[in-house]
């Protein structure tokens, strides 16, 4: 049956209860998926707008949250009459959001945005009155871009990527997704190959400006707390970044036939999403490890001497972990996930392994192994292998680090070629306003 724009209201607004459901399902795990409901469905009230301009971005989850920052820095900075109003879709996003609220406590405000029903999503833009809007990466709700043009807002998709398979998930929904990619007053995107891909869904005036994660700083307290690790750890750390479901139980099966490793090594698994820390935990001590959890440890003096791995069950410290790893191993491109951010322990001087699945990354992983900081393998079985050559070799693993990082310092700018386009739409939006009012 063919989605028109008409039937995709109809459709939002009736199924819209079948949303509570999947937030009870999820909650099962996650139990802050009941907080906040009035924000999901525009019930209550949200954030109102002061007499200050309003800046609105939106970022879905952690990725998104994380990647804000650089950008939220550049416009508290370059805008100082502004507020900002920070809006998420998941629990973890909304805790990473509170770091950035703490930038400017004062000027920076958060909530949920509701789903994307017509009368929720009119109820959030009428209450809300943003100046201007900016959508971080890949979060295109067909109702709320009509509300948006309808009310002349201008918004931009920041850090825009679009893969093969999300394009032809779109492409299913041409009519419903190609007005609502139209409706942007500009597309940023990552990479000449999102490009041409959000160009084939609708979007109009898109940019290639790289990816605004890259200019993240690592966070000097914790780069800080990593050496004082260092200083306390006899053996090389070896991290496994940002893990999704499935690969640690494939990292278990390639570490169980590797004991030198693992006695020459700290193995260190973080996985990405809070709500798995106990499971992971029981998958490997069912493997057969001796694990340990880091919100147990106040230092490397604390570091059980018969523990074989270290469950990284901390938020908001991956510039800790990645600070600390000898080598890293990337989450996300073992299972088809399309891999974590590789640039991240890269700017940490880490080289990195990345696996088959990089659709999120595959400019960046493929220039990342023509530099000589990463290198791409099938498996997990292949990637132990990697890691032991470096652990056997200590300046060839110098040498990957050194290129690494001097590869991710390559990758930065994202920030400023994007603020100079955010600054003319600023500049107009705030004309308008006044034209307005």
């Amino acid at each position: 049956m063919k989605i028109t724009p008409g039937l995709y209201r109809s459709v939002t607004t009736v199924a819209l209860p079948l949303a509570s459901l999947y937030l009870m399902w999820r909650s099962r795990r996650q139990p802050a998926y009941r907080d906040y409901w009035d924000e999901r469905f525009a019930w209550g009230t949200y954030p109102l707008r002061t007499e200050r301009p309003r800046v609105w971005i939106h970022a879905v989850s952690v990725g998104e949250t994380n990647a804000a920052r650089p950008l939220l820095e550049a416009m508290l900075s370059a805008w100082p009459e502004c507020d900002v109003l920070l809006t998420h879709m998941t629990p973890t996003g909304r805790e990473a959001g509170k770091k950035l609220v703490r930038m400017a406590p004062e000027r920076i405000h958060q909530c949920y945005l509701p789903y994307d029903a017509p009368y929720a999503v009119e109820k959030f833009v009428r209450q809300t009155r943003p100046t201007i809007g900016i959508i971080m990466e890949t979060e295109v709700w067909p109702n709320l871009m009509q509300e948006l043009k309808r009310r002349q807002i201008p918004v931009v998709l920041a850090n825009a990527r679009e893969s093969e398979k999300s394009r032809a998930q779109a492409e299913k929904v041409i009519d419903v997704m190609r007005p609502a990619f139209n409706a942007f007053s500009a597309v940023l995107a990552q990479s000449d190959e999102d490009r041409v891909r959000l160009e084939s869904l609708g979007a109009r005036d898109v940019l290639v400006t790289g990816s605004v994660k890259f200019d993240i700083r690592p966070d000097p307290s914790q780069v800080a707390a990593a050496k004082s690790w260092l200083g306390g750890l006899s053996r090389p750390v070896a991290l496994f970044a940002s893990t999704r479901d499935g690969e640690e139980a494939m990292f278990a099966e390639a570490l169980k036939h590797r004991r030198d490793f693992m006695h020459a090594t700290h193995v260190v698994i973080v996985p990405r999403h809070p709500e798995r820390f106990d499971a992971v935990e029981a998958l490997l001590k069912e493997a057969g490890f001796t694990v340990c959890r880091r919100s147990t440890l106040s230092g490397p003096q604390d570091v059980p001497a018969d523990a074989e791995v270290i469950l990284g069950d901390s938020m908001g410290e991956m510039s800790f972990y990645c600070a600390l790893a000898s080598f890293t191993v990337m989450g996300g491109s073992f299972a088809p996930c399309g891999s974590q951010n590789v640039v991240e322990p890269a700017m940490a001087g880490s080289p990195v392994v990345v696996g088959p699945s990089i659709f999120n990354f595959d400019r960046i992983v493929r220039e990342g192994v023509v530099s000589g900081g990463m290198v791409q393998v099938e498996n997990a079985e292949a990637a132990l292998e990697v890691l032991e050559g470096w652990l056997a070799a200590p300046a060839e693993r110098d040498e990957a680090g050194r290129k690494a990082l001097e590869f991710a310092r390559g990758c930065t700018g994202a920030t400023g070629r994007m603020m100079a386009v955010l600054e003319k739409l600023w500049t107009y939006a705030r004309k308008n306003e006044s034209r307005m009012s």
